[in-house]
């Protein structure tokens, strides 16, 4: 995946043993001496990602892929409700509304 910070670059992502590594390079001709000298950005400028970082976009997208909605749970009530057998814990409710009210302050 491309990724453009400037102008028209192009990228290749390698993992390697620390973690992976993205290089992002620019279709701007080389750098010429005095260039390099003045410490502004070369041709070819390179993004580090730790293994952590790599676990996370893993992450990341095992969450994004994941349903919203659990449709076999959903059924399963929607049953339970039309037999009459679906019981509602009104205590496990209180307790649940007061546990969440108390981590919103």
């Amino acid at each position: 995946m491309p990724i453009e910070i400037t102008g028209q670059t192009t990228s290749q992502l390698t993992n390697t043993k620390e973690g992976a590594s993205l290089q992002v390079v620019k279709d701007d001709t080389s750098p010429g001496k005095s260039q390099q000298e003045t410490g502004k950005s070369s041709a070819l400028d390179t993004v580090s990602l730790t293994d952590s970082a790599a676990l996370l976009v893993k992450i990341e997208k095992a969450v994004h892929d994941a349903p919203i909605v659990d449709t076999q749970r959903v059924e399963d009530i929607r049953k339970a409700i039309a037999n009459g057998s679906f019981e509602i814990d009104t205590t496990r409710v209180a307790e649940k509304m007061l546990s969440f009210e108390s981590r919103l302050k």
